[in-house]
C-alpha cells in the first residue's frame, strides 16, 4: 500500500521508473548534448520570447544567473525569509550577501518590509512564487526600483506565466516535474543569455557516480513505496541514504552554507531524458494539483485553520495552512502514517504543507482532511 507522503517520489509513475531503469542500464545515454537540447527546445516552445539553458539544479541556475550579472563581494541579493537554504546559498557562494525580507499572507514578499531592505548595495531580488502561488512581480519590481534585477524563481511554479526577463526552474524530486535533480534557465535578453551560456558551456558534467545515484532514485522508490507503511520500505530508504547509495535533496553541508561542488554542473542527458518524460505530463499534473487544492478549500473551513488566498492562477505544488501548533500536527499525522510537509519550518513552524501530488487521489485528500479535523478537535478539547 502506497503511503501518503508529501516528499517521497510524489511524481513518479510506473513509466518513469521503467525509463530510469532502462537509462541506468545504458551508460551510452548518460552524457551528451542532444537530450538537454531537446528539453531546452521544449521550454522555448512553452515560453515564447525566451531562450532556455538546462543545468543540473535550480540552485545551479540561480548561481549562474547571478554570476553572469557580475554579482559578488559587497553586493546584496534580496530573498524571502520563508525559503529553502539553497536560495540564499547560491548568492553567498559568490561572496554576495543574501538579505531576507518578510513574507506576506500569500507566502510571497511583504512589500512594506521589502521596501525597508532595499539599499545602494542591492543588486538583485529572487521572487519565489511560493507553493506555486504567483507573486505580484510587477509590484515587486516597482518596489525595489530599476537598478535591482528581478529574477523569478519558478522552482515551485512551472505552469504559471513568467512576466519578467529572467526566470529559473527546478526539476527536483518533489517539484512540479521531477528528474530527481535538474534545472532550467529562461532569459529574454540576448546578451545576458550569451553570458550565461558561456558560463554553462564551460561546466563539467557531474560524476558518473552522482548520475547513477539519481537514476537509482525512481527505480528504488518503486520498491520502497509499496512496503513503506509496513516499515520495511522506510528501513530500506534510511539504509540507502546513510550508505550514500541514494542522494538527499539537500546536502548536509548546505544547511550551514557549504558549497557541494556538484553545483553547478551540466545537466546530464540521463536526467534530461527523465525530465522530458515528466514534461509530457505537466498539464495533467497541474490540473490534478488544482483539483486537490480546491477540495481542501471546500472542506477545511475550520476554526483554527488559516487557509491561503484562493488564487485562481496558482499551481499548488503544496497547499499551505497555518495552525496553532505546526510541529504538533506534523507529529500527529506521522503517528497515523501520513507525512505532511514542513516547508519552511525555520521561518514559520506553524505553516504545514498538505499534499497535492499526482500520485494521491481524492480518497487520500479526504484522509488528510479528516486527519486535520481530528487534530483540531483534540486541540479544542484540551
Amino acid at each position: 500500500m502506497r503511503p501518503i507522503h508529501i516528499s517521497l517520489g510524489p511524481n513518479y509513475e510506473k513509466d518513469d521508473a521503467i525509463l530510469a531503469l532502462k537509462t541506468l542500464l545504458n551508460p551510452f545515454k548518460w552524457f551528451g548534448k542532444s537530450e538537454a537540447g531537446k528539453l531546452e527546445s521544449n521550454f522555448e516552445k512553452l515560453f515564447p520570447g525566451y531562450k532556455a539553458l538546462a543545468i543540473n539544479s535550480g540552485r545551479s541556475a540561480e548561481y549562474l544567473i547571478l554570476k553572469a550579472l557580475g554579482i559578488g563581494e559587497g553586493d546584496e541579493v534580496l530573498v524571502q525569509d520563508f525559503t529553502c537554504v539553497a536560495v540564499p546559498n547560491a548568492a553567498c557562494w559568490l561572496g554576495a550577501k543574501a538579505v531576507s525580507a518578510a513574507s506576506g499572507t500569500d507566502y510571497n514578499f511583504d512589500l512594506s518590509d521589502l521596501r525597508k531592505k532595499v539599499n545602494k548595495n542591492t543588486r538583485a531580488i529572487i521572487v519565489q512564487n511560493t507553493f506555486g502561488i504567483p507573486a505580484d512581480t510587477r509590484a515587486i519590481a516597482q518596489t525595489v526600483g530599476d537598478k535591482v534585477t528581478v529574477i523569478e524563481d519558478c522552482a515551485h511554479a512551472l505552469g504559471i506565466k513568467v512576466s519578467g526577463g529572467i526566470a529559473f526552474f527546478s526539476f527536483g524530486r518533489d517539484k512540479i516535474i521531477s528528474s530527481v535533480f535538474g534545472g532550467m534557465i529562461l532569459v529574454s535578453d540576448g546578451d545576458l543569455f550569451n553570458r550565461i551560456k558561456v558560463l554553462r558551456d564551460k561546466l563539467l558534467n557531474p560524476s558518473i557516480f552522482w548520475t547513477i545515484q539519481q537514476l537509482l532514485h525512481p527505480v528504488v522508490l518503486s520498491f520502497i513505496l509499496p512496503t513503506y507503511t509496513l516499515g520495511l520500505g522506510k528501513l530500506m530508504l534510511v539504509i540507502l541514504q546513510k550508505s550514500n547509495i541514494l542522494s538527499r535533496a539537500v546536502y548536509p553541508e548546505e544547511r550551514s552554507g557549504g558549497h557541494p561542488m556538484v553545483f553547478p554542473t551540466k545537466m546530464p542527458a540521463a536526467l534530461a531524458i527523465l525530465a522530458l518524460n515528466q514534461l509530457k505530463k505537466l498539464e495533467r499534473f497541474n490540473k490534478h494539483r488544482k483539483s486537490i487544492a480546491q477540495f481542501y478549500f471546500d472542506n477545511l473551513k475550520l476554526r483554527g485553520v488559516v487557509l491561503p488566498p484562493n488564487n485562481k492562477d496558482a499551481i499548488w505544488l503544496r497547499f499551505p495552512i497555518k495552525v496553532s501548533d505546526g510541529p504538533g500536527l506534523l507529529k500527529y499525522a506521522k503517528q497515523r502514517g501520513i507525512v505532511l510537509g514542513d516547508w519552511y519550518k525555520d521561518s514559520d513552524e506553524n505553516t504545514v504543507n498538505l499534499p497535492t501530488y499526482p500520485n494521491m487521489n481524492l480518497e487520500d485528500a479526504q484522509k488528510v482532511v479528516r486527519l486535520v479535523e481530528e487534530w483540531i478537535n483534540t486541540q479544542h478539547n484540551e
